[in-house]
């Protein structure tokens, strides 16, 4: 005789991933509470008859810190599911500018999770979160959220899983939390199903394996446009940017080492599992099919496990967004399978075997010797590309180029080799670059008498990335503090012009992962310095860059009152210079600020506009 299938509450439902898996292990998925109405479409348009869900399934399109839970009281709900969004403990968010945690108001999202707990009583939940959780801001929001369910009576049994050990064709990590009422029974994760770790279990499930059907044989490599497009198609399967790197041996860098994301050109190796799918990638973020080319919905489905059958609603970005933060089916289904039979619906017959005593998972283990096989990969590749390069360029000759740069605003440029006439809109200057031995000498003067400041900007420790170049200084002239973007962008036109460098990020790298290679100092003269001119000066030093400081610590480095730091820094943002504070970017927290870089942002891409919190 089948079994009672087993009543469930889902919460923070998404576009319904957990709530697959749970349904294919024998829960009966009575409630999804989701705020989003794309996802809350996706899952109404997958029930009813002949659907995956019932028709009976209540979808309640709303914020979860309003919703009533009083309908499920009473009725036997056994389980309650879902884990609240992550970005306030995640990887990402740190390197935006910090974690708030349970600080941010999305943090305290378990409070609702407690509550619905609270009322219905569920015998079980399963909860879940990005795996960084419980080092989140030194473990306090983690002991938090455990001392809350504990409170409530449930023995608590968590552990940081990589879907890849479960059937899925893609490495995410997640952290799983199981709570229990009845503290006679015990819960053991499952031992994984797939790879080493399994019980002589089949191999990891591989990209290609996982979309050979949908592939069409004679489909032809891609080409990718863009700024970095041309790139792709010279990235080998399995990395990404740093193949370009002179740690990974390339004798023309394109970048510096970590100026990027992991997953910047990232292409897939066929024959593995992927890296994590993000939710909101970039134009040039992966994965990337080794056609050249992003996955397409039906790809990414299989990718993340979901039913072929399963319909997202929404536009392509959307869906992809859907798709990235869900948590993947096959994984959520043995997690169904262990929480019934272990706590539910008792068995002495497991359909996965358990974790016996002493487990532990060698996944991150395995993950640190890919990352050196393919270090291994890109070794053997470069050296069969250019085996018969002795050197790519032979240093340059000691040179003096003059010539002009017109400007109108930031980003119209023009440049010039003759004098050009004045003209009252646009901002002319007169550039001299010099070169001796590895040292560039940069000189900047606007045509205008009315110039008196002076700025010199001196870099070093360029010759690890830039061939035959260590050091550049710029000596310059102003009219006024707009002048600065201008000075900088034409540093960055002195830098790349003779490298295949594309930005000046891409050689000073990215401020959340650099190391201090590349050094770089500010000074201004000619005359009294006013507050900005200081803040300029400060922030214009890489020794003050890309970490934390407080508001105290900045004003008596400015010597300026306390209640001007605020003015200050959004004068700076208005220049371009990215200094993030808490009205900026919700997750810097206790009154701190942030400076990524000691120089505006030079591309018209970047955005400084963020919506100051009331």
């Amino acid at each position: 005789m089948p079994q009672k299938r087993i009543k469930t509450l889902s919460l923070f439902s998404g576009a319904g991933g957990l709530d697959i898996g749970f349904h294919a292990a024998g829960f009966d998925i009575l409630g999804c509470v989701e705020i989003e109405p794309g996802y809350a479409a996706s899952i109404e348009r997958n029930k009813g008859p002949g659907r995956l869900f019932g028709p009976k399934l209540n979808v309640h399109c709303q914020d979860i810190r309003t919703f009533d839970p009083t309908p499920y009281v009473g009725v036997g709900i056994e389980c309650v599911i879902g884990g609240p969004p992550c970005q306030t403990f995640s990887a990402a968010g740190r390197r935006s500018g910090g974690v708030l945690g349970t600080i941010d108001p999305r943090g305290r999202l378990f409070e609702s999770y407690c509550r619905i707990l609270k009322a219905i009583s569920p015998a079980v939940f399963v909860f879940e979160n990005v795996y960084g959780l419980p080092g989140a801001n030194d473990g306090e929001p983690w002991r938090e959220i455990c001392n809350a369910f504990s409170r409530l009576g449930y023995k608590l049994r968590a552990e940081v899983i990589d879907s890849a050990d479960y059937g899925v064709p893609q490495h995410r990590e997640r952290l799983i939390i199981v709570g229990y009422r009845d503290r006679a029974l015990n819960y053991e994760f499952p031992l994984p199903t797939h790879g080493p770790d399994s019980m002589n279990g089949p191999a990891l499930v591989s990209i290609y394996d996982a979309i050979k059907d949908l592939q069409d044989p004679d489909e032809p490599s891609h080409e990718f446009d863009g700024l970095y497009g041309h790139l792709l198609p010279l990235v080998p399967e399995g990395l990404n940017y740093s193949f370009f790197t002179r740690e990974m041996g390339y004798p023309k860098p394109y970048f510096a080492w970590r100026s990027k994301f992991h997953d910047f050109l990232y292409k897939v190796d066929r024959n593995s599992p992927s890296r994590t799918i993000k939710a909101q990638p970039g134009k040039f973020t992966g994965p990337f099919h080794w056609k050249n080319r992003h996955f397409t919905v039906p790809e990414l489905k299989r990718l993340q496990s979901f039913p072929d059958e399963y319909e997202l609603v929404g536009k392509f970005g959307k869906v992809v967004e859907q798709i990235g933060n869900s948590v993947p089916p096959r994984l959520a289904q043995v997690i169904a399978h262990s929480v019934r039979e272990q706590l539910l619906r008792p068995s002495k017959k497991l359909d996965f075997a358990l974790r016996p005593p002493g487990f532990t998972s060698t996944f991150r283990q395995r993950q640190r010797e890919r990352t050196n096989h393919f270090k291994d990969v890109a070794k053997r590749e470069i050296a069969e590309r250019f085996a018969n390069v002795t050197h790519l360029d032979q240093p340059r000759e000691n040179s003096k180029e003059q010539f002009f740069a017109v400007y109108e605003g930031f980003f119209d440029k023009q440049i010039l080799a003759s004098r050009p006439r004045p003209r009252a809109a646009k901002r002319c200057y007169k550039v001299v670059d010099e070169r001796h031995d590895q040292h560039i000498d940069l000189t900047i003067d606007p045509l205008s008498v009315k110039a008196k400041r002076q700025i010199e900007i001196k870099i070093s420790g360029l010759s690890k990335y830039l061939l035959h170049i260590e050091s550049l200084t710029c000596k310059a002239t102003m009219l006024d503090h707009e002048d600065i973007f201008r000075i900088w962008d034409l540093i960055e036109d002195s830098l790349t012009k003779d490298s295949q460098f594309f930005t000046l990020i891409d050689i000073y790298g990215h401020y959340a992962n650099r190391g201090d290679t590349v050094k770089v100092s500010t000074r201004i003269t000619g005359g009294k310095k006013t507050s900005l001119e200081k803040a300029i000066e400060f922030f214009g030093s890489s020794e003050n860059c890309g970490q934390f400081l407080s508001e105290p610590d900045f004003s008596a480095a400015m010597g300026c009152d306390h209640k001007e730091v605020r003015s200050l820094t959004f004068r700076l943002r208005e220049m371009r210079w990215d200094v993030r504070l808490p009205e900026t970017h919700a997750t810097i927290r206790d009154e701190r600020m942030l400076c990524t870089y000691p120089f505006p942002l030079l591309s018209d891409k970047a955005q400084l506009e963020r919506r100051r919190s009331a």
